[in-house]
């Protein structure tokens, strides 16, 4: 039944213009980055940076409207005998799923074809991804727990700005607040605690441009140049947390 609630999901979600549409942004991207960036490197992290502001946001921002938008196929597929647990997990695999597809596509295909296989933006994209399962269970749990959809949105748009840019903030703050206190260990801390920092840096550091990270930077050219994937299991870890409390609410909720 799991298998078969993703299939009808993702064949809904496939045929979108949404999915089309994000296909056609980041193959754009790519090419404008490629064509006009200078050269391959600096290509490759502004088209990592502009992921990490721009996947996170369709990530949150398609879940919750799907969840919004199919609230009576959801209330049908209840009134069967079908687990709560498989179709929640159903609509987290098959939005996830579709829109890595419509990234992978739209980045890989246009890249390849200008310029060829490039290990370092395979490595960088296989980390942007690892944040799409994570922020499409932030957005399903959001959708969940606020019925309004106009507050939903707020809400998804909160916590998009908060992890894109409040978080850097609040780290920065802190270092010019406490400047005089050894808080290296802290603020190290703080930034691989957020996936999408951790991330950021790992491609800096892949890129050669950990020098602008500062003490940061030095500790991820020690530790991330061979563990470069290390954001991935940080990044399913959250994701494994928000998808149980989204599970719970999920069995909670009546529809």
């Amino acid at each position: 039944m799991l298998i078969k609630l993703i299939k009808y999901e993702l064949y809904d979600l496939l045929k979108s213009r949404w999915m089309l549409g994000i296909t056609v942004f980041y193959g754009l991207l790519v090419y404008s980055l490629v064509k006009f960036g200078g050269n391959t490197r600096k290509a490759v992290v502004s088209h990592t940076n502009l992921s990490l502001l721009t996947l996170p946001l369709f990530s949150l921002l398609l879940s919750i409207n799907y969840l919004y938008t199919n609230r009576n196929f959801i209330e049908f597929v209840l009134t069967q005998p079908v687990k709560r647990s498989f179709l929640f997990a159903s609509l987290i695999i098959s939005l996830s799923f579709s829109i890595f597809i419509s990234y992978a596509v739209g980045s890989s295909f246009v890249f390849y074809y200008l310029e060829g296989f490039y290990p370092p933006f395979a490595k960088t994209l296989s980390l942007t991804t690892s944040l799409i399962p994570l922020f499409v269970s932030l957005g399903i749990l959001s959708g969940l727990l606020v019925e309004d959809r106009l507050k939903g949105i707020g809400l998804v748009l909160l916590l998009w700005l908060f992890f894109s840019a409040m978080y850097d903030g609040i780290v920065l703050y802190i270092i010019l607040a406490f400047s005089n206190y050894p808080i290296e260990k802290l603020v190290l801390f703080l930034t691989l605690s957020n996936p999408v920092d951790f991330i950021r840096l790992s491609s800096l550091t892949e890129a050669g441009l950990y020098e602008a990270m500062g003490f940061v930077g030095t500790w991820a050219k020690k530790y991330l140049k061979d563990l470069w994937f290390l954001p991935i299991p940080l990044s399913f870890l959250y994701t494994a947390v928000i998808f149980m409390l989204g599970l719970i609410a999920f069995k909670r909720k009546d529809f």
